[in-house]
């Protein structure tokens, strides 16, 4: 028997199980005129105490014109912008959108029309030409990345990102981007389309750490990557983000107790373990990772991206977020492993020096925590294996802190 669903964002995994998704999706559909006629769940957001998200791939019928779209469906606790569809599905509310159309994020339709982007470049003195555009990340409600290839004779081949993103946190992030870029390399500012929540990155050259592991390309040294840390810390950021709620696990107990019952007890006693720590509060990241760092020919950072939910918080979060992302290699890449694994013990060793080994293994196993969340929300096929096996990674880091 499944676990009871608690109340809040997660009634939606009940309104959504089985044929509730199609009976969701297909009101909508009716509502809006369109005929929904086959979808596949894509991936899940969950924002645990706050909003759960299905992303689906779907095949809709319009005036007799089939179509490949993304519809969402979305729960949110804190409720609806006004002009999102809302449906009451047995008592649960969900809004139902389809991808750009997200009432969250008012600005994406925009982001991703080459001509409204084109005009939004030229207000900004970009070299002109056409744009190409990829949407590389979304987030329902929460944010969306779009990649703008520029092919002009003065910027053949130029790339400049979109970040679009939900209220007023445009302005904000732009500028922290700039009060950060005089101590670590953040991407430049090239301007902020308020209204519509759009900023506008340069970008960063360079292979990302977990591709430079991927490949066997060249690594930073662990000294350096704990230096960078070190002087994002020493940057005097102030942010109203608060990264330890971030990182607090606490919050995927019930998610991972929905997931894999019988492990719900283990979960919640790792989960209050590992917020078990202490030490300065200092400027973080909030989500450091091995896909968040950009590398140079030799190995060396040369770029930081996604600061968005940095803040003050403890740096061991970050130190062990970023090594727990390194040991997920060695999981998702078996020829990768050993490489993997000696740099994640590399990570280790050097962060010794910085923080105590009992908070950096309690930080260690609510990082595997966190992570065990991944193969679900991103609907792998053997996604209960995986979740098994990062809960006991989990484990196994926190009996290394206790044996401290």
């Amino acid at each position: 028997m499944s676990p009871a669903v608690p109340p809040g964002e997660l009634e939606a995994v009940a309104a959504l199980a089985g044929a509730g998704a199609t009976a969701v999706l297909r009101q909508a559909g009716r509502a809006a005129g369109v005929e929904v006629l086959t979808h596949r769940r894509r991936s899940v957001h969950h924002r645990p105490g706050r909003s759960y998200a299905e992303v689906h791939e779907a095949t809709v019928r319009v005036g007799g014109v089939e179509r490949d779209v993304l519809l969402v469906a979305h729960r949110d606790r804190r409720g609806y912008p006004d002009d999102a569809l809302v449906l009451v599905v047995d008592g649960v509310d969900l809004a139902v959108w389809r991808f750009p159309h997200d009432p969250y994020l008012p600005g994406l339709p925009s982001a991703i029309d080459p001509g409204r982007v084109r005009g939004l470049l030229d207000t900004l003195g970009t070299p002109a030409g056409a744009v190409r555009l990829h949407t590389r990340a979304y987030r329902p409600a929460r944010r969306a990345v779009v990649e703008v290839t520029i092919d002009g004779p003065q910027g053949e081949g130029r790339v400049v990102y979109l970040k679009v993103l939900a209220g007023q946190r445009a302005p904000e992030l732009a500028a922290m981007h700039r009060a950060l870029r005089a101590v670590v390399p953040v991407p430049r500012v090239h301007g902020v389309a308020e209204g519509q929540g759009i900023v506008v990155l340069e970008a960063l050259g360079g292979p990302t750490l977990r591709a430079a592991l991927l490949a066997g390309g060249p690594l930073p040294e662990p000294a350096a990557l704990l230096e960078l840390l070190q002087r994002f810390a020493s940057s005097g950021l102030t942010s109203r983000r608060d990264p330890r709620a971030f990182a607090d696990v606490r919050r995927h107990v019930d998610g991972l107790a929905r997931l894999v019952p019988d492990r719900a007890g283990q979960v919640a006693e790792l989960a209050a373990a590992a917020v078990d720590l202490d030490g300065p509060l200092v400027p973080v990241h909030g989500d450091l990772h091995d896909a968040q760092l950009l590398l140079g020919p030799d190995g060396a950072v040369t770029g930081l991206l996604d600061v968005d939910g940095a803040g003050l918080g403890w740096m061991v979060q970050d130190l062990a977020n970023l090594i727990a992302h390194v040991e997920v290699v060695v999981e998702i890449a078996p020829p990768r492993a050993d490489a993997a694994a000696d740099y994640a013990a590399a990570l280790v060793e050097t962060a010794a020096t910085m923080v105590p080994a009992a908070d950096l293994g309690r930080a260690l196993s609510g990082a595997w925590i966190a992570l065990a969340t991944g193969p679900h929300r991103a609907q792998d096929p053997d996604w209960e294996e995986r979740t098994h096996a990062r809960l006991d990674r989990a484990a196994a880091a926190m009996g290394r802190a206790t044996a401290c």
